[in-house]
């Protein structure tokens, strides 16, 4: 976090500084603030920003403008200075910082601002090609985390032209980047014709990063709806032979209702038949 010095408050530049951490710039000053000078300095209010949404500024604050085309913002917030040349200086990863190369479109990529890079607080061109020598910048941020416990990131920058090549540490030279499913050991050797640089080097292998988007095959889109296709006449072929045979259960049970009425009937019948053949006899012995 920057200092607790609100404007108009006594500042110097001498405390400006990037934490060994998390690289953060720090000072004397508030967020919204910068210091003027070294001795005798004061908090003004920051003259410029670098991010559409800074850091420090509430809902209903105002927010300094942003840099025109051709210039930045220091960290400081102190005013839009114009871009800087190839070796001259710039901040702490800051490639917005660095003038483009004349052939920017070729060499810009997610890995650099136009195809220029701030490596080693200097501006360089993200040009080396294949073969040729190049520049690494390691940086490593560390995090505390809920539990007190430290872990650390490292991020390797070069100047290769990227996604097509590396620098490797070893020989300081530009190799061809590695495809999917190819050997590596870190992850600036990965990449991916299809999605870009993929820099994931898991369990030594270059794999898509996580995220990355699921790619169905055609013949799986087949596989699937043939198999729900399959699915749903083996359930309709399920449903209809069930509902047949609870049919012909419910059709022998009353065809069994019915033929125990029917001989309940004629049972009956033939004792009326007796009873009155019986009453007849009598009546002729009488006689």
């Amino acid at each position: 976090m920057c200092g607790g010095v609100s404007k108009d408050g006594t500042c110097s530049t001498k405390d400006d500084h990037v934490d060994p951490d998390s690289h953060k710039f720090m000072s004397d000053c508030n967020d919204q603030t910068y210091c003027t000078t070294a001795t005798n300095g004061t908090c003004q209010t920051r003259q410029c920003r670098r991010d559409e949404f800074p850091f420090g500024y509430g809902p209903g604050d105002a927010v300094p403008p942003l840099c025109p085309r051709g210039s930045f913002c220091p960290d400081e917030g102190s005013g839009c200075q114009p871009l800087r040349s190839v070796g001259q200086s710039c901040q702490l990863s800051r490639d917005d910082q660095c003038a483009p190369p004349p052939n920017w479109q070729q060499l810009a990529s997610s890995q650099n601002a136009n195809g220029s890079l701030c490596l080693h607080s200097t501006c360089v061109f993200a040009n080396a090609g294949l073969g040729q020598r190049c520049v690494i910048d390691d940086i490593t941020y560390i995090d505390t985390g809920p539990d007190g416990q430290q872990h650390s990131n490292v991020v390797s920058r070069h100047n290769c032209q990227t996604p097509r090549f590396y620098c490797d540490p070893t020989y300081l030279q530009c190799f061809k980047a590695k495809a999917i499913a190819s050997t590596c050991e870190i992850d600036q050797e990965c990449t991916s014709v299809r999605n870009g640089p993929s820099l994931n080097c898991g369990g030594g292998v270059c794999s898509d990063p996580p995220g990355t988007p699921l790619q169905v095959a055609p013949w799986q889109y087949s596989v699937t709806v043939s198999c729900v296709i399959t699915v749903m006449i083996a359930i309709v072929a399920l449903l209809t032979l069930v509902h047949r045979r609870l049919r012909m259960k419910h059709y022998r049970e009353v065809r069994e209702y019915y033929d125990e009425q029917l001989s309940f009937r004629h049972t009956l019948a033939a004792l009326h038949a007796v009873a009155a053949e019986n009453t007849h006899q009598e009546s002729i012995v009488r006689l």
